[in-house]
């Protein structure tokens, strides 16, 4: 039967709709709301506020769980805002209904505002909160056994785009040097011509040229610099816009833009990030950097300890392998050349103390490589290395899914701000799919203890049957011989 067309849709004057009930059982917010307990961000945040003065503040679980959200779905503040009333889902987690955002209430729960978010972000930056989430979700990793106490980590550093155009950059402009007495002859020629100029306010003058049009100088400032032919490096040249990026490019066939470097120290088996670090584009930051987050991670996480470290051929200098080695560290570094250097052996001695200085660095650099190839020609760590590239992976994740393609602000606490909040969105998500399965192993081995036992008793009467059976042909066979 054909459908009668209807005019207009006329909804129930009174609804009543339970927000739990719109959310599907196996929703990714349903197993975050789970995996988590959001409450602590209370006991981290109370010194930063007063109890007597000024007004209430926002509650820091809703907040955490906004900017969670944002980061999750890879959306902007202001976009985040729009989609609020009318998701059910991300309204739920924030524990909020549609009446809260349409109609709030001062006596009931109700969204904060979008200027309030962003002013504890920034205030929340500077105390390191971001920081203790983070070192808090991969703890909770480490209780829940995603993380074992053994740790085979790689490291790892990916390039991200800063919020800040090329045209932005402008040449430096150093303070001239000059000599006391110049500096003092400047300044008497300075006033000379403000006493002149003092002098001769009463003759009439012509009045000053009006200021050019507010049009034109925005047309000026929109016209770019012409930039072919020109060279740009980070010693002549630095970005208006965002002072902290850099140029910066990895290979040849690559153009340089400002851009940022993201590290991450992570746990190749279970895929959890266990240190993630923002720094300024440099040559050598990839291998400083890992190295202070190899250093934290022992106190910050002192129930794990990292057995081995995988890596590129772009950490195999001989001063990290060095550092490794200290810190009781295996290197599984992809290095350039696995053939051992040969030990040089002097004839004759030196007196000079700068020569025997070199002489020994240069025997010391070739022993510990020497030492980093032997560990890759013995092969026993072989399907550990095979794992490295699941820090690549977390990287793509990172920048398709959750936004870590390019900055969201300027400046490098925010990109450190960014580079935490992506790296616990990861977390939390590995978290939530190995509690969703997790093995039965442990204490959750006897979670079925009647299907064990059945299991055991039976296997036993069917070896007593088979024993049986077997002894009794035997004896019918001696039978038949005598």
């Amino acid at each position: 039967m054909k459908a009668h067309k209807s005019s207009a849709i006329q909804p129930q004057l009174f609804q009543f709709v339970n927000m739990d009930d719109l959310v599907p059982k196996k929703h990714i917010l349903r197993q975050l709301n789970e995996a988590l307990d959001f409450s602590i961000i209370h006991d981290w945040v109370a010194p930063l506020y007063t109890e007597r003065t000024g007004r209430p503040a926002a509650d820091p679980e809703r907040i955490v769980r906004l900017i969670l959200l944002s980061y999750l779905f890879n959306h902007s503040e202001r976009e985040l805002y729009q989609l609020l009333p009318m998701h059910a889902g991300y309204l739920w987690f924030c524990g909020l209904d549609f009446e809260s955002v349409l109609r709030p209430d001062p006596s009931r729960p109700s969204l904060p505002d979008r200027t309030t978010l962003v002013k504890t972000r920034k205030l929340w930056r500077k105390h390191g909160i971001f920081e203790k989430l983070m070192k808090h979700v991969v703890d909770q990793c480490i209780a829940a056994g995603l993380v074992q106490s053994d740790v085979h980590a790689s490291v790892d550093g990916t390039q991200v785009r800063a919020n800040a155009s090329i045209h932005s950059m402008k040449e430096i402009a150093l303070a001239p040097v000059e000599s006391i007495e110049d500096y003092l002859a400047r300044m008497a020629r300075q006033d000379e011509q403000i006493d002149g100029v003092a002098h001769d306010s009463d003759d009439d003058s012509q009045p000053p040229a009006p200021p050019a049009r507010k049009e034109q100088r925005l047309e000026d400032e929109a016209t770019h610099e012409d930039f072919h032919g020109k060279t740009f490096s980070n010693q002549t040249h630095r970005s208006v816009t965002d002072p902290d990026a850099r140029l910066y490019k990895k290979s040849n066939g690559q153009e340089a833009h400002l851009r940022y470097l993201v590290h991450h120290v992570t746990d190749v088996k279970s895929g959890v990030i266990l240190s993630a670090q923002a720094s300024i584009a440099s040559g050598t930051a990839e291998r400083e950097t890992s190295l202070q987050q190899l250093s934290a991670i022992r106190f910050a996480h002192p129930q794990i300890r990292i057995r081995t470290l995988s890596a590129d051929k772009a950490y195999g200098t001989a001063d990290y392998l060095q550092a490794l080695f200290t810190q009781g560290i295996v290197p599984l570094v992809s290095l350039r050349n696995l053939a051992l250097e040969e030990v040089p052996t002097y004839r004759r001695q030196t007196n000079d103390p700068e020569r025997q200085r070199k002489r020994l660095a240069k025997i010391q650099e070739i022993q510990i490589r020497n030492r980093a190839k032997q560990i890759q020609l013995t092969g026993s760590y072989r399907h550990v290395q095979k794992l490295r590239t699941r820090c690549e992976h977390l990287f793509a994740e990172g920048k398709v899914a959750h936004g870590l393609g390019r900055a969201r602000s300027r400046g490098l606490d925010c990109m450190q701000e960014q580079t935490l909040l992506t790296a616990t969105i990861q977390n939390l998500k590995r978290l939530c799919r190995f509690k969703k399965k997790r093995p039965q192993t442990g204490a959750l081995a006897c979670h079925k203890p009647k299907s064990v036992m059945t299991e055991a008793v039976s296997n036993l009467l069917i070896s007593v049957v088979a024993m049986f059976v077997s002894s009794f042909f035997m004896s019918v066979r001696r039978l038949k011989l005598t």
